[in-house]
């Protein structure tokens, strides 16, 4: 079993935008011949190819979605039996309302329909699909940690995410917006969602790994994996946090 640590308010954890000046991790980063290292940003992690497609999707406003994927429903409801026939004619007047709707805005809603599946494979694709130009590259990226503590209390690897609170009251990011960290030695300052620099061996590597987070349990996928050589604190965002108590949470 893992012990998770983490941080509470009576207000709850407040979402922090990452704002580090690419000149001041540039600065931050050793210098001289035996220090290679690409200072990197989060959109870098994401496979360019991957992300190249057409989602017709994006156009659409939410209450289009919305009555799309009510078409979609009620047209596999209506295929479905065991209906009675008054529950089959309120169904297809719901399905008459929403298809005209959607024609009303010039949807064609059959082209889209038919396209879903292949959208959502290539969504999919786009989200878990690392950049292999930076695999085996030396790197520097700043973020914020959940640190993992193994049986023997040492806090010797977690993950890396760009917000503060993600995975826990803000939903985790695309795996290709997460990095599994390895410590050489036990990190004595850990805390969750503390600000770093991590430095060190960037892979592609997909690891997934259930953990009791503040909430209750989160799956947290992690399309890169990093052997760090440095990890470097830095000063917290400004935000409002009082009364602030220290948990620890178990798996």
């Amino acid at each position: 079993d893992y012990v998770f640590m983490a941080w509470s308010t009576p207000t709850g954890l407040r979402r922090a935008a990452t704002v580090f000046v690419y000149a001041a991790l540039t600065f931050a980063i050793a210098v001289g011949p035996a220090a290679a290292v690409t200072p990197i940003d989060w959109p870098d992690l994401k496979d360019p190819a991957a992300s190249q497609y057409e989602d017709p999707f994006e156009a659409l406003y939410l209450s289009e979605l919305r009555s799309l994927a009510a078409v979609y429903r009620i047209r596999n409801g209506l295929k479905s039996g065991g209906l009675t026939l008054e529950e089959r004619a309120k169904l297809e007047r719901r399905l008459k309302d929403e298809e005209a709707k959607l024609a009303a805005a010039g949807i064609q809603t059959d082209q889209l329909l038919a396209q879903r599946d292949e959208v959502a494979k290539r969504r999919a694709e786009a989200r878990l699909q690392g950049n292999s130009d930076l695999a085996g590259k030396d790197v520097a990226i700043t973020g914020y940690v959940i640190p993992v503590l193994d049986e023997t209390g040492a806090a010797k690897y977690g993950y890396l995410v760009s917000g503060y609170g993600m995975c826990s009251h803000v939903p985790a990011p695309a795996p290709n917006q997460i990095i599994f960290y390895r410590l050489e030695e036990d990190w004595a300052e850990a805390e969750l969602y503390k600000p770093v620099l991590l430095q060190g061996r960037l892979d592609l590597s997909v690891s997934r790994q259930t953990i009791n987070l503040l909430d209750g349990d989160v799956t947290i996928t992690a399309s890169f994996d990093m052997d760090v050589t440095d990890i470097r604190a830095l000063e917290p965002q400004k935000r409002e946090v009082e009364d602030r108590g220290f948990r620890s949470f178990t798996r």
